[in-house]
């Protein structure tokens, strides 16, 4: 009897050291995504010191057309993000206070935030060229009245498209969830909506408004697309056009290299309050479900929203400007097939390697935060470090690199890879308090009953937070495909995306052929969006 005891108590010992043993294996293989990239963040930072000490060139970068670019860059940021902040606070209560439905909402907003570039970009051409809807209406009632939309005006007014969005989501997520208990209380005291929102919501606003005011900013300042193709004077450059041309046109890699470090620089100094705000997560995260209203919309803020409609939805009437010079033979030519089929490749890619280090890095943070270790806060800078650094200042990095490696890694690879960099703190961002916010009941049983890592990540939260991970993971596919920073630089004749192409051809004055292509890429675009949600809309109806 004594003999079985023990064989038995040791049969069960091997077990729990082969249990453990596997479960360490586990956490070393979802650890170890996240641990390349950080050892490719290393190498990085390894190349910059290693070639200012070694092959620094004599060549004077600090010259006036760089001040000029360094004075405008903020003179335009900070005017864009007033503006945003400012017309994204008003459209956030004109929403609030309308009676469209909360869904609907949400999706024009993310829609109008992700949208691509060079698509509101061409569409504000459209109606505010000299040959757009405007000019030719004034024409033709015999006005004579010219303005050009590219210079200055071009460049807030499409800066500030985007960042309104992003504004207007903040402020009307803030407003929808306003306790219900706490309207009925401004109901029963007769508290009008303006002195609601002077005396007893201003405070609801201020929580988190400088992380919404760093983030607008930083995005006020990384637009090079809109730069490339709106400033029509050597006065209007940004850091980042300067950083492009010298790497296209000057082939000055170490000024290029220079401009990109002090642009992160600055960047990281402006998002430092993101690093000292411990709740800013939930900004991003806020639920979005009817609720209880005491405030109705009144004609000031009808008028307003419809007005700012009209900003927000007039760039899609070039879809039907696109549509009407119908080109089949422009849409099944070479250069146009290539372009969608490098666009969702290169999107693909990205996505699916920013996915992969994301979902490590999520499992590795949340593994520190349990163990109370000190390295937490390391780890959540490794990952918002690339939130710092604007695509073309690592583009001229790589770049560097590239050339150094004899041009080892051809284009395609090079920009899968940068987009997927400038993916994973999205995706990080978007999903962290998700990951968090577990159950303390449900987690407190997991780590009793030492459930392998990997069933939980799998089996528990991919489960739990799957419709997050499909939305955010569209989102990204379809940024992946609109941008143009880093291709500027990296293309050739076999690799050119679908932003490329259109740019290309309205550069080369085919006008019609650019917004038919582009209206073919929005409509693909919205599709794929819209298949997305139904997915999504049906998976929560079955459960």
């Amino acid at each position: 009897m004594a003999q079985h005891l023990i064989e038995l108590l040791g049969l069960n010992l091997g077990l729990a050291v082969l249990s453990n043993v596997k479960n360490k294996l586990t956490v070393f293989f979802l650890k170890l995504p996240y641990l390349l990239y950080l050892i490719i963040i290393l190498i990085l930072v390894c190349f910059i010191f290693s070639y200012f000490l070694k092959d620094k060139p004599n060549v004077i970068v600090f010259d006036r057309f760089f001040f000029n670019s360094l004075k405008f860059t903020f003179i335009q940021a900070i005017l864009s993000t007033l503006i945003s902040i400012i017309i994204g606070f008003l459209i956030g209560i004109c929403l609030y206070l309308s009676r469209i439905k909360i869904k609907l909402i949400s999706v024009v907003l993310n829609f109008f935030f992700i949208a691509p570039v060079i698509f509101v970009s061409y569409g504000v051409i459209f109606i505010h060229g000299s040959n757009g809807l405007i000019q030719s209406f004034l024409n033709k009632v015999g006005i004579n009245f010219s303005y050009s939309i590219f210079g200055f005006v071009g460049i807030l007014y499409v800066t500030s498209y985007f960042n309104i969005s992003l504004s207007a989501n903040y402020f009307f997520r803030k407003l929808i969830n306003i306790p219900e208990n706490y309207l009925k209380l401004l109901q029963a005291n007769n508290v009008s909506f303006y002195q609601a929102l002077k005396y007893y919501l201003r405070p609801i606003f201020q929580n988190n408004i400088i992380v919404l005011c760093s983030i607008v900013l930083i995005f006020c300042i990384s637009n090079f697309t809109i730069i490339y193709i709106f400033a029509n004077s050597p006065f209007l450059s940004t850091l980042e056009l300067v950083i492009y041309q010298k790497i296209s046109f000057e082939a000055n890699i170490y000024a290029a290299i220079v401009y990109g470090l002090i642009q992160a620089f600055i960047v990281i100094l402006l998002l430092s309050p993101l690093l000292k705000i411990s709740n800013n997560f939930q900004m991003l995260s806020l639920k979005k479900t009817e609720n209880y209203k005491i405030y109705k919309s009144n004609l000031l803020s009808t008028s307003f929203l419809i007005i700012m409609s009209i900003y927000f939805f007039s760039p899609c009437l070039m879809i039907f400007k696109g549509l009407s010079s119908f080109n089949l033979d422009l849409l099944i030519s070479y250069n146009a097939i290539k372009s969608f089929l490098s666009s969702l490749s290169v999107a693909t890619i990205s996505l699916l390697l920013s996915l992969l280090i994301s979902l490590s890095s999520l499992y590795f943070a949340r593994k520190l935060f349990e163990d109370n270790s000190r390295f937490k806060k390391l780890m959540l800078f490794s990952i918002f470090i690339l939130c710092f650094v604007p695509a073309i200042s690592l583009s001229s990095i790589i770049f560097m690199i590239n050339i150094k490696l004899d041009f080892y890694f051809n284009n395609f690879w090079i920009v899968s890879i940068i987009n997927s960099c400038l993916l994973i703190p999205i995706i990080f961002l978007f999903l962290l308090p998700k990951f968090m916010d577990n159950n303390i009941y449900e987690k407190s049983k997991i780590l009793q009953f030492g459930i392998n890592p990997l069933i939980r990540i799998f089996k528990i939260d991919l489960i739990k937070f799957k419709k997050d991970l499909i939305l955010i993971s569209s989102a990204c596919f379809v940024l992946s495909m609109g941008d143009l920073t880093s291709v500027t630089i990296f293309n050739s004749s076999e690799f050119k995306t679908v932003p490329f192409f259109i740019s290309q051809l309205y550069s080369s004055y085919r006008y019609d052929d650019a917004f038919f292509i582009m209206s073919i890429y929005v409509i693909f675009i919205i599709s794929l969006l819209y298949i997305v949600s139904l997915m999504v809309h049906r998976d929560a109806t079955l459960r």
